[in-house]
């Protein structure tokens, strides 16, 4: 995030000259400009309130909150919210038209913007400013806007994500606290030339919801590339804000996700555990090709292996195994379970109702009646998470796994991991690509726009919660020749 120059900085338009011989007397021309705006905002949109309660009373407030927030119910309290003041009250009096056709209507209220009205009526009122800016207001959507660039304190530059449109604000507080990547959704309203946000909706949406977003203009244009023109966004003022809406309920009450396996199967962590009739080294030569052993000394490749005084096998634990993967086209193999025999028993530990039918038939197919199943358990991975949540961390656990981590080997090892895993990205399909790998993504605009999308939510979380396996964001840029 850059910050605003200093007087003797050189000036970020590249002349080689500094700040205040060249750039800084135009920006303070419009600093001026911007002022007047949120002058004539913080006016003009009070008033409109207070004069529509006057001439219409609550009734009509009532009936522009029931719609705004689209018959859903009105939030307990809303009007001592930010949300009603900063999203609301601009919406009630830039856009709000009670439904002529609506037999509740209101009687007797106009039937244009309360803007629109007031310039119509008392436009002789207005200084130029005020005129420009209500009459943009008036005709300017709510759309959402992601953040391209930011100057903290001054600006920021945003792309609209429906109309292709691009624009910078001059916005003090929100440049502060706005990271590039975010969504926003807002009102930019323009006068002489000058761009300000006017009803910003509170929710700084995170990145993952682009695609969301593309799939929505998608949705009304038909086409991938094509924009939507700002009318068109105007004439789907419901539908934008139910998105809105429903963005705002999943970032502050997340549903848990449906969680799946690298075979793409439901999460559902399972034990198997049999009752066994034969000797643990029976057993062990029987199923030791589903962890791909063969060799006499095949033990001696698996840990927690335990031998009696005679050097008999009395219990080992083995992974069971595939090779390669079918989502991941760079790993050499996939852990499917892990296998423990131990005296007379048997446990099987796998994650989803799929590999533990698979497994049940192998077991079946090379133990035969030497394997009795004796009990199955089944726990979703929602209900084992929910309850790890109340159990106390382990800080010598929690340190030691930390330990292990800052360990030079084991770094190495995740870094070559992370290479490989982003090497092979490059040529996986991907859903929300339309199938297409990322560097067929490329070729086209709207493959570029998703792609920009996807690398600004990876930017996003690697700087929120970096690990090992965060991508290089840059140079993933790079060699799929994107800005």
């Amino acid at each position: 995030m850059a910050r605003e120059p200093g007087r003797n900085d050189p000036c970020p338009c590249g002349s080689g000259r500094k700040y205040k011989h060249c750039c800084l007397k135009a920006n303070d021309g419009s600093d001026f400009l911007w002022r007047q705006l949120r002058a004539a905002e913080g006016r003009l949109v009070p008033e409109l309130l207070q004069l529509a309660l006057k001439e219409f009373g609550l009734e009509y407030v009532g009936a522009a909150l029931d719609e705004f927030f689209l018959w859903d119910g009105v939030p307990e309290d809303c009007d001592q919210t930010d949300e009603f003041s900063s999203f609301f009250v601009p919406w009630f009096v830039y856009e709000f038209v009670d439904d002529p056709d609506d037999p509740d209507r209101v009687v007797s209220v106009p039937d244009e913007s309360l803007a629109t009205r007031y310039v119509r009526h008392h436009g002789d009122r207005l200084s130029t400013i005020e005129h420009e800016f209500l009459t943009s207001a008036s005709t300017s959507p709510l759309t959402f806007y992601a953040v391209t660039r930011v100057v903290a304190g001054r600006e920021i530059a945003l792309h609209d994500v429906l109309t292709g449109r691009d624009v910078i604000v001059r916005e003090q507080q929100a440049s502060q606290t706005v990271p590039p990547g975010a969504l926003l959704f807002t009102r930019v309203v323009t006068a002489d030339g000058m761009s300000i946000m006017s009803g910003c909706a509170p929710l700084v949406i995170p990145p993952r919801w682009h695609h969301s977003i593309l799939d929505f203009r998608e949705r009304f244009t038909g086409a991938k590339s094509r924009m939507l023109t700002p009318e068109a966004v105007r004439s789907l003022d419901f539908e934008l804000r139910d998105l809105y809406f429903y963005i705002e309920d999943e970032v502050w009450d997340p549903q848990f996700p449906e969680l799946r396996n690298t075979d793409g199967d439901k999460l559902v962590v399972t034990t198997l555990t049999y009752r066994l009739r034969c000797s643990p080294a029976s057993v062990f030569d029987r199923l030791r090709a589903l962890a791909g052993a063969s060799d006499d000394d095949a033990t001696q490749l698996f840990s927690e292996t335990t031998m009696n005084a005679a050097g008999e096998l009395q219990a080992v634990r083995l992974p069971w195994t595939k090779t390669g993967n079918r989502k991941h086209k760079d790993w050499d193999n996939t852990t499917l379970g892990t296998i423990a025999i131990g005296g007379d028993r048997l446990q099987v530990h796998v994650n989803s109702e799929r590999r533990s039918r698979r497994i049940e038939r192998e077991i079946a197919k090379r133990l035969g009646a030497d394997a009795v199943l004796e009990r199955k358990v089944a726990d979703p991975i929602e209900q084992l998470l929910s309850e790890r949540k109340t159990q106390p961390r382990d800080p010598l656990r929690d340190a030691e796994q930390e330990r292990l981590e800052q360990q030079p080997e084991v770094q190495e090892h995740m870094r070559q991991m992370s290479e490989r895993h982003w090497d092979a990205w490059l040529d996986t399909r991907l859903p929300v690509l339309g199938n297409r790998t990322p560097r067929q993504a490329a070729r086209t605009p709207d493959g570029r726009e998703r792609l920009q999308a996807l690398l600004a939510e990876f930017a996003w979380t690697a700087e929120r919660t970096p690990n090992a396996m965060s991508p290089d964001v840059p140079a993933l840029r790079a060699r799929l020749g994107l800005p």
